[in-house]
């Protein structure tokens, strides 16, 4: 292997020519700055709590809304069976999130948000649409 006025190597085949091949040394990205731990009073650093309060809140149930571990499995088995007939029908293994929706909307799930404005609606006397 000899190497070019430029820096490149080469190599030589079979037939006697010679290719040139770039070899420029790679560097590794810079790592950013992560500043998710504070120092607390005796000076070690502790883990933030920012993301974990969130993501904790996001997982939580409401408040005063239990949801039954009994019911949660009903509504579960619900809907595996109902995927489950939805493949069989339609011989799709991995149906996409659109056709998941229609399934779930099919088996009488409606968006909560939806549901308080039908109430509205009825409350107001106007008709559901």
């Amino acid at each position: 292997m000899a190497t070019t006025p430029k820096g490149r190597k080469t190599t030589a085949s079979k037939t006697g020519t010679t290719a040139a091949k770039t070899t420029t040394p790679r560097k590794k990205p810079a790592r950013k700055a992560t500043s998710s731990s504070t120092p607390s009073a005796n000076g070690k650093r502790t883990a933030g709590t920012r993301t974990s309060t969130r993501s904790a809140k996001r997982r939580s149930p409401k408040e005063g809304q239990q949801e039954d571990p009994a019911q949660i499995e009903l509504e579960r088995t619900e809907f595996l069976r109902a995927m489950d007939k939805y493949k069989r029908k339609t011989g799709k293994t991995f149906p996409t999130w659109t056709e998941v929706l229609e399934v779930i909307r099919g088996i009488g799930w409606l968006h909560p948000m939806r549901v308080q404005q039908e109430l509205d609606d009825q409350q107001r006397g106007l008709p559901r649409s």
